[in-house]
């Protein structure tokens, strides 16, 4: 029994001889046709199961050996060419060399380990981890053993001997380490294959060098930049080879300086001028390369050709620097914030607009900070005492939007602070100063005051002139309209005016006016009431929220108070200068009444107190039925 085991043993070294043969020798295939690696996988697993056939247990013409884990091996990882391939081998030397009774059984169990070992590796791939594939495989060999075993004890009688089991379950172990070793590698090749092909296929020139400097391996862009097909052509030659002239002794004596030193050359720049005056810049690195025991092997290099990037900066540089001189020109300030609210830049101009606070406003500070600064040297008007830092907050959130704001300053300056958000957060302020804006503006609102004044005032009383009075009423009627509220209208004439005139001449009549016009303007108190010239002596007041009877006692104290001036006139009745008052109002009967209609319905009220003697006041009743206030 002892020499079985050593059988045994033999076979196991036998599969693992074959497997490690094939993962340390397939790269020779590296750069075949797929097909042609199965094909040569499927080969040598077949010669495998031979050389495992060839050191078998014969047991009544049964062979005792490793074969199955070789074969399930060729159609997991081979697929159906490589498991073929490995069968038809196997099944020749069996067949053609050994024979026997149990031949044709062999044959069988090697063509169903095949199609098991492929069938595993569709069914598993890509749904199920590794290790659990590797089970079912392994699990394969046992199964098909044990089950052809006894298929073939009851159908020829062949005998069940003590090895079938040990067997048939070192076949379980060897497809499990075989199947392990090969995962295994195919992850060392594939990080490998990534690593190779990144190094290969960078745009950037990368390249390995001997202690001697030379190539050791380089990568396609540094072989195409030196007018190489392929990386291998490079390889053992130096810079003194490739570069010309003094270059390539410089670039050979930094190269051992790094090796002498250990110490690594980290981006330096490097400028090329060609025959046409073109300017390339490199920037390159090189680090010495140790080994495990820590022994210097050579050096390893990256340069990248940057010239892109440095004319990018060289433009940026000149950008910014154009840039400083137009903001360092300007009249305005400019400051830019980040998104946290810190002053990143600013010019001068920005600076000098806020002298007070002018040693705060430097890049770094934070706007609140600045802001605070603002409220304590009481830089601004407007800050409310006990609130500054609640101001701070407020002015600093404008920086999130945009806006604009006119700030008046402590020593009568205005400046335009206009705020506009950015992108990525930021904010840029610029501030104008808007001093003799704000001056100009202020002018321009006082003229234009005046000029609505004398727009709408007549020159002669300081009344409201007769067109200002006409949108006066309207609105005071739309008004009453929607109030219900009444409105009245008091029309005055002064009486017997045409011969005043002629006795004492137009300046006397002008200062008669202007004295009619200040007893009116005198009786009509509150500030909703409009007195106005409505022509030559005719005179009218608007009277908004006033009954009848208000406008009569408000419009007979008006005739009063201008009869008791007694302003001499000898061409009236009374002696001196008097006014006759038509009254009319609107009441909430009247809802369709024009402002033409309630002023020629004052017209006819004051015509009645002119016929029925001057110097008195009637209000308008239908039919001309006035009645005189007591």
């Amino acid at each position: 029994m002892a020499e079985h085991w050593h059988s045994l043993v033999a076979n196991f070294a036998v599969v693992a001889l074959f497997i490690s043969t094939w993962v340390h020798g397939q790269f020779v295939l590296n750069t075949h046709p797929r097909w042609h690696k199965r094909l040569a996988f499927g080969a040598v697993m077949g010669l495998g199961a031979v050389a495992s056939m060839l050191l078998a247990i014969p047991i009544d013409g049964a062979l005792f050996d490793l074969r199955l884990s070789l074969i399930a091996i060729a159609g997991f990882f081979g697929g159906p060419i490589a498991g073929a391939v490995a069968v038809v081998i196997a099944a020749a030397y069996r067949l053609g060399v050994v024979g026997g009774s149990a031949a044709s059984a062999a044959v069988l169990s090697m063509s169903l380990m095949a199609v098991i070992g492929w069938a595993v590796s569709r069914a598993t791939r890509h749904t199920v981890p590794a290790i659990a594939s590797v089970v079912l495989l392994s699990l394969a060999p046992l199964v098909v053993s044990l089950v052809l075993n006894q298929t073939l004890h009851a159908l020829v009688g062949l005998p069940l001997t003590p090895l079938s089991q040990p067997v048939a379950l070192l076949n379980v172990a060897a497809t499990a380490l075989s199947a392990f070793f090969i995962m295994r590698y195919r992850v060392i090749e594939r990080e490998r294959d990534l690593l190779r092909a990144a190094f290969l296929n960078s745009p950037d020139f990368q390249y390995v060098k001997t202690r001697d400097s030379r190539f050791a391996a380089v990568n396609l862009a540094v072989a195409r930049h030196h007018g190489f097909r392929e990386p291998a052509e490079m390889l053992g030659k130096s810079d003194l080879d490739l570069a010309p002239g003094e270059r390539g002794r410089r670039l050979f004596d930094a190269e051992q300086q790094v090796l002498r030193s250990g110490e690594a050359m980290t981006d330096v720049e490097e400028v090329i001028v060609n025959a046409a005056g073109q300017k390339t810049w490199y920037l390159t690195t090189k680090v010495p390369l140790y080994n495990r025991d820590g022994q210097l092997i050579g050096l390893g290099g990256v340069t990248r050709d940057v010239t892109v990037r440095r004319r990018l900066r060289d433009e940026a540089e000149d950008a910014r620097n154009r840039l400083n001189y137009v903001l360092a020109g300007v009249a305005d300030g400019v400051a830019m914030f980040d998104r946290y609210g810190i002053l990143r830049y600013c010019n001068e101009q920005y600076r000098d607009a806020f002298p007070l606070t002018r040693q705060a406003r430097v890049p770094g500070a934070h706007i609140i900070d600045i802001l605070r600064a603002v409220a304590e040297a009481g830089e601004q008007k407007g800050v409310t005492a006990g609130l500054e830092d609640e101001w701070a907050e407020q002015v600093a959130a404008t920086l999130d939007s945009a806006s604009e704001q006119e700030v008046e300053l402590f020593d009568g300056r205005w400046l335009l602070v206009r705020t506009r958000p950015t992108a990525d957060g930021s904010a840029l302020v610029v501030v104008s100063e808007v001093t003799e804006l704000k001056q100009t503006e202020a002018a321009l609102l006082t003229m234009t005051a005046q000029l609505k004044q004398l727009a709408t005032t007549d020159g002669l009383t300081g009344l409201t002139n007769r067109r200002a009075f006409d949108a006066a009423l309207e609105a005071e009627m739309s008004r009453s309209r929607r109030s219900g509220l009444p409105l009245s209208v008091l029309l005055c004439d002064v009486d017997r005016f045409k011969a005043y005139n002629d006795i004492y001449g137009h300046q006397a009549g002008d200062a008669a006016l202007q004295a009619v016009g200040l007893s009116l303007k005198s009786a009509i108190k509150r500030p909703g009431d409009v007195a106005a010239r409505y022509g030559g002596e005719e005179f009218v007041a608007v009277l908004p929220n006033t009954s009848e009877d208000g406008a009569l006692l408000l419009a007979e104290q008006f005739r009063e108070s201008l009869k008791a001036q007694a302003l001499p006139h000898e061409g009236s009745e009374s002696g001196v200068v008097t006014a006759s008052i038509g009254v009319a109002t609107l009441v909430a009967g009247d809802a369709a009444l024009t402002a033409g209609e309630l002023v020629k319905r004052a017209d006819e009220a004051l015509y009645a107190a002119k016929h029925a003697g001057r110097d008195r006041v009637l209000a308008w009743r239908p039919q001309a039925e006035a009645r005189a206030r007591a």
